[in-house]
């Protein structure tokens, strides 16, 4: 029998269970910063209640913009701290962990939902670790528009039998799957019918967890956030600016992430190779080798890449 998906779990009425009650003696603080949430803000909360014995729950408010302090109202133990004033999350991390009264603590984001058994399997590492995270499994709800030029995708279509009657017997039982609206299409086209697209409406396509008799698991999924230019600097400014601040060389994924935050800073204009230099220099040399290195590389491999973009459009596909 197969499993209930966790997006059934996330929208199940679920009974409110407070470990604190029973738990008192493993008893830790919660800290989490909101500026906003999402709607499973009250069914994350109850699973965090319900694996951790929380002593009290520590909410940084950076300027909820949500509902988000109102679903607080309805659980024990909270504080809010108002950090509407502070402009970065480290800052409010800082004044969320300065509250700690507890021997231990634990960070959560907004955003996260807690499965059964996950505090007990952290505790058991209390006496490995000062500072430990637990391994993430991400589940994607997300809606989004994905356009195919005229064409319809297939999963919402409307057809004249008529049209199909003809040559639907030409579709043997072997190969048309994932390529079916193609053939169908051509189906209709041959019957000297038309096909079209209907722009007044839509239908949403689900991309989630289903039992199937093939083993195909979801390795990635990528999205692309539209970002103002103002947004968009201020993310890869903080993020280089950050690293060479609080940081030190010696990880591979920081090299590459500062070469690419410096990278699209001037390439949108908002910094010089230079300007950025002088500011490492004096903040923390240490990481200038790394960033002239980095910038090296993210240069060589942007001319290939527009060199290879130039090649397919001078090389015809076959």
């Amino acid at each position: 029998m197969a499993t209930r998906s966790i997006f059934e779990e996330y929208y199940s009425p679920q009974t409110f269970v407070d470990r604190f009650a029973t738990d008192a003696a493993r008893a830790v603080d919660v800290i989490i910063p909101v500026i906003h949430t999402n709607e499973l803000w009250r069914a994350n909360l109850v699973s965090i209640y319900r694996e951790i014995p929380v002593r009290t729950l520590i909410v940084g408010d950076g300027g909820s913009i949500d509902g988000s302090l109102k679903v607080l109202e309805d659980f024990p133990r909270v504080r809010v701290l108002d950090h509407r004033a502070y402009k970065s999350l480290g800052f409010s991390l800082r004044a969320m962990i300065e509250a700690v009264e507890a021997d231990w603590f634990v960070y959560l984001h907004s955003d996260v939902y807690l499965p059964a058994g996950w505090f007990d399997a952290m505790a058991a590492r209390q006496a490995d670790y000062d500072w430990f995270g637990s391994a993430m499994q991400h589940t994607i709800m997300v809606e989004y528009p994905n356009d195919f030029g005229e064409r319809p995708w297939a999963g919402s279509q409307m057809g004249r039998t008529a049209k199909f009657r003809p040559a639907i017997s030409v579709i043997d039982d072997d190969y048309v799957y994932r390529q079916e609206d193609f053939v169908l299409s051509d189906i209709v086209a041959r019957a000297g019918g038309r096909e079209g697209r209907v722009a007044d409406t839509f239908h949403y396509h689900q991309t989630i967890r289903k039992p199937s008799p093939t083993a195909r698991k979801i390795k990635s999924v990528k999205l692309d956030l539209e970002m103002s230019r103002d947004e968009e600097i201020r993310t890869w400014d903080t993020q280089a600016r950050g690293i060479v601040k609080y940081l030190h060389p010696g990880s591979p994924w920081l090299e590459h992430e500062l070469a690419v935050s410096v990278h699209r800073l001037v390439r949108l204009g908002a910094v010089t190779e230079a300007d950025f230099d002088r500011w490492t220099a004096a903040t923390n040399p240490a990481w200038l080798p790394y960033l002239r290195s980095g910038l090296r590389r993210r240069k060589a491999r942007a001319l290939l890449e527009g060199a290879e973009r130039m090649l397919r459009g001078l090389i015809p596909s076959k």
